[in-house]
């Protein structure tokens, strides 16, 4: 790396102020999340008094596998739609399907993605774990955790002595820039201002970063509604709900930016039947396809190593793939070796195919033997009534962070060693940003004991973020290309 990120932290932490001074900007900047669009379900985010410094060397290193494995995931979703048995290497549901075959146009397929990864900051290297392709969200805890430290002495002094950026016009006006351009290039402006809404089964939305984007929409010239999808229905005039959480009733929809999961969707069938029926019916313009959740399905990660998958990618997009994605399979008989699994806990994690928030997530680490053989036994086979994968465990980069959870003890309490993750978000197919995580433990989650740490870029060089070096970066719409050009806030 051009610049060591532990050189970095050490400055940032030597400028801190000592005792009174120092609890005093810890109190307050745990007060400001208290009072943020960062409080979820009534949770106040737990963060890092310590932000999250990377430099010029991890921009390039996470700009160029982030945009090339966007490229790779086009082309399986590209294979999947269009050939029969690629498509039976998922064995999705059959409702899934039909939901991921709809037809799409290119710019409204993957919007915006976030590649989450164990980045390692001394050597650039990284390896996968999940690709969130549906509702990518994070934007705004990072918005808000950056907010609550820019006043403190640290920040001050630091961004005083180097250039500090932000992801923030990036994953805030660039990706609305994103979203309505390529429906805005073809309308007719007489038509009147279209009408966008987000919707999503409401109590597992981030219903606060909703908030954020609505006078972002208003200012790109369209309305702005956010709806329940149980909510919505079908009329001569078009869809739409009455119930709106922000926004307008009763008013027809001209575009979805669907941020519900495929997986939920499915589990709400019989209660989402206005807005399936709008979908097939070409009733309403949908931006995030659900196709992109043949990517989001963790068991692509058992897909992208078949040789199926390496026949359709280029020498670089090959090494790229066999480089950072862990060893997966489906924990089933004859698949694996279920006594090894058992005996090497430290090295396996096990998962379901499709899920969120490490939901049903289980690391051997965290488990005595006897407890890890009941997980293999519960999991395998399909015993739970969904399948479930193994992979490799992937030891992640650890680098200091300073909690803030409320506690009394947080001032006096010294920074400590956490285990990194990695967001990586791409908006348009370009690089945009990283969603920073950490945790004490293997799962790095909130209710894990998990922190997230504002990014901060020090000394790098957005300014030549345009350039494409990924396979899909081309698939951004070309007004949104322009209007979304890097820039930090």
């Amino acid at each position: 790396m051009t610049v060591s990120t532990r050189q970095l932290n050490e400055e940032y932490l030597a400028l801190m102020p000592d005792g009174p001074k120092r609890a005093e900007e810890m109190r307050a900047a745990r007060h400001y999340m208290e009072g943020s669009t960062a409080v979820m379900g009534g949770h106040v985010l737990n963060t890092s008094f310590l932000p999250k410094l990377l430099d010029e060397g991890s921009r390039r290193a996470m700009k160029a596998v982030a945009e090339t494995m966007y490229g790779v995931l086009v082309k399986v979703i590209d294979a999947y739609r269009r050939d029969g048995d690629y498509r039976a290497l998922f064995d999705f549901d059959e409702r899934h399907e039909r939901l991921i075959m709809l037809p799409c146009r290119d710019e409204a397929l993957m919007p915006i993605a976030r590649i989450d990864a164990f980045f390692n900051e001394d050597d650039g290297s990284m390896a996968f774990c999940e690709f969130n392709t549906d509702g990518a969200s994070g934007m705004n805890e990072n918005r808000e955790t950056l907010a609550s430290i820019r006043d403190t002495t640290a920040y001050e002094r630091f961004a005083r002595a180097h250039r500090v950026t932000d992801d923030n016009d990036r994953l805030f006006t660039g990706l609305v820039a994103q979203l309505t351009a390529f429906y805005l290039r073809d309308r007719d402006p007489a038509a009147g201002a279209p009408h966008f809404a987000v919707v999503d089964y409401l109590e597992n939305a981030v219903v606060e970063e909703f908030k954020v984007y609505a006078p972002l929409f208003e200012a790109a010239g369209v309305r702005f509604s956010v709806y329940d999808i149980r909510d919505l229905v079908l009329t001569e005039d078009g869809l739409m709900s009455d119930r709106p959480l922000i926004g307008e009733a009763a008013r027809p929809i001209d575009a979805l930016w669907r941020r519900s999961v495929a997986s939920d969707v499915l589990a709400h069938w019989d209660e989402s039947g206005a807005f399936i029926e709008a979908l097939e019916t070409g009733r309403v313009e949908l931006i995030g396809s659900f196709a992109n959740s043949v990517v989001h399905d963790k068991r692509v990660f058992v897909v992208l190593r078949r040789p199926e998958t390496l026949a359709l990618l280029t020498a670089e997009e090959r090494a790229v793939v066999e480089r950072v994605i862990p060893f997966t399979d489906y924990l089933e008989t004859g698949r694996v070796d279920m006594e090894q699994i058992k005996r090497e806990r430290d090295r396996w994690i096990v998962k379901p195919t499709d899920m969120y928030g490490c939901i049903g997530v289980f690391a051997g680490r965290d488990f005595s033997a006897a407890e890890w053989d009941d997980v293999v036994e519960r999991c395998r086979d399909g015993r739970t009534g969904k399948p479930y994968l193994v992979q490799e465990f992937c030891v992640p980069y650890g680098s200091p962070a300073w909690a803030l959870r409320g506690s009394a003890g947080d001032c006096e309490a010294p920074p400590e060693t956490m285990n990194n993750l990695s967001g990586l978000y791409l908006v348009g197919g370009r690089f945009a940003g990283v969603f920073s995580r950490l945790g004490p433990g293997p799962i790095i989650l909130g209710k894990y004991g998990g922190l997230t740490a504002g990014t901060l870029w020090v000394d790098a060089d957005w300014d030549e973020g345009t350039e494409t070096t990924g396979a899909g970066a081309g698939r951004m719409a070309p007004a949104a290309a322009e209007a979304g050009k890097d820039g930090a806030a």
